[in-house]
């Protein structure tokens, strides 16, 4: 009974840490991260640009992808998880995105198909390696950078951290244009068209009509 006790109160002791480790624990980060985008058809590795003027567009609706190259130290029976993060001027007085620096608190990295529960990108191999990503239309429009942690083997459903990385580089979710083809082409005809029905109204109510 009393063995029973102290396994139960050891594994609820490691689930609290779990739940509670810092990104302080994993200073300084061990993995090294590189973007490659395919925008509108090409292919290519910019730069890594921080200033939203220069940020490489992805657009959802033409499935645009980002490909996550990384690269660290190999260990045996962990695995890697990756996730969209939300810069930090994008996080900025928004307290739905609040970075935290408790890990499974991380609102900053709360972010659709991205969280630090639920990655886009989960189970990868530790080492060298790398993920396409092709953003869902549930990612918010915003600036992002990726983020990378290594899941400690056997940690279940709140997992220990081993290691992490982060991209140098950020991208820009391009917002989706809901409005359809067909509605933007009439409402053009209407606007084309509605000054000539007004002209003839008023020449049929002024004119034709009192005569």
């Amino acid at each position: 009974m009393a063995r029973s006790f102290l396994l139960l109160a050891l594994l609820g002791l490691c689930g609290l840490a779990a739940a509670q480790q810092q990104y302080s624990s994993l200073q300084p980060p061990t993995y090294t991260l590189e973007l490659t985008f395919t925008i509108n058809g090409v292919t290519g590795t910019p730069i890594p640009c921080n200033a939203s003027n220069c940020l490489p567009q992805v657009s959802v609706p033409d499935h645009d992808s980002i490909t996550v190259s990384y690269s660290g130290p190999v260990t045996p029976g962990n695995t890697i998880s990756l996730m969209s993060c939300y810069t930090n001027s994008s996080a900025a007085n928004r307290a739905w995105r609040k970075a935290n620096a408790v890990i499974n608190k991380d609102k900053q990295c709360n972010t659709g198909e991205g969280t630090p529960g639920k990655p886009f990108a989960k189970g990868l191999p530790t080492g060298t390696g790398s993920f396409k990503w092709t953003p869902g239309p549930n990612t918010p429009p915003s600036n992002y950078f990726i983020q990378l942690l290594e899941v400690v083997n056997g940690s279940g459903d709140d997992p220990t951290y081993a290691a992490m990385g982060r991209s140098a580089g950020q991208y820009t979710i391009i917002p989706i244009d809901s409005t359809p083809s067909w509605l933007m082409a009439l409402t053009g005809v209407f606007c084309a068209i509605g000054p000539i029905v007004l002209t003839g109204f008023f020449v049929f109510e002024k004119v034709i009509k009192k005569d």
